[in-house]
C-alpha cells in the first residue's frame, strides 16, 4: 500500500554538545580569573585552590545552564524555519498477532518459522474436514512426565 504523507524537515542543535561546550568555557573562565587574583586579596582562611574551586564550580555549572539556554533559543528559531515535504511512503500492515505467535513457538522449537507455514495451514485445514488421526498424538520420549496432565511444557521450563 502506497500513499503519501507530510514531514517537517528542520535543523536541530545537539544539546549535550551544547551544553558540554557551555561547562567547558564556564571551566575556562574560572581558570583565567584565578590567574588574576592576589592571595593577599583574599580573605583570611580562604585560599586561592579553594577560591578557584568555588569558581569552578559556579562558573562550570553556568556555562552548562548558558550552554542549554543557547541550545534551547537555536532549537525554537529552527522550529520557525522548518520545510514542510509530502513524500511518498509505503505503509506495511502489521501481522496477525496468531501468525507471530506461531513464528515465535516454532523459533522457540528450533524449527524454521516460515517452513511451516504453508505446511501448516493446510494441516489445519486438513484436520477441520478429516476425523482425527491418534498416530500423531504420541507424546516425544522426553515429554513422558506429562502425559496425562492437559499441558505442554514451554521450552526451557521446568514443569
Amino acid at each position: 500500500m502506497k500513499d503519501q504523507i507530510d514531514v517537517s524537515v528542520r535543523r536541530s542543535p545537539k544539546y549535550p554538545v551544547f551544553m558540554g561546550i557551555g561547562a567547558v568555557l564556564g571551566i575556562v573562565l574560572a581558570g583565567i580569573l584565578a590567574v588574576f587574583v592576589d592571595p593577599a586579596d583574599m580573605p583570611m582562611g580562604y585560599t586561592v585552590a579553594k577560591g578557584l574551586g568555588l569558581l569552578l564550580l559556579v562558573l562550570g555549572i553556568g556555562g552548562l545552564f548558558l550552554g542549554g539556554l543557547v541550545a534551547l533559543i537555536l532549537d525554537w528559531r529552527g522550529r520557525k524555519k522548518s520545510k514542510e515535504f509530502r513524500v511518498g511512503a509505503q505503509i506495511d500492515m502489521v501481522d496477525d498477532p496468531k501468525e507471530i505467535a506461531r513464528r515465535r513457538i516454532a523459533e522457540a522449537r528450533g524449527e524454521v518459522p516460515d517452513a511451516g507455514a504453508d505446511e501448516g495451514a493446510a494441516a489445519s485445514a486438513n484436520t477441520e474436514s478429516a476425523p482425527a488421526d491418534d498416530t500423531h498424538a504420541q507424546p516425544a520420549a522426553d515429554d513422558e512426565d506429562d502425559v496425562g496432565t492437559g499441558r505442554d511444557s514451554a521450552p526451557g521450563s521446568t514443569v
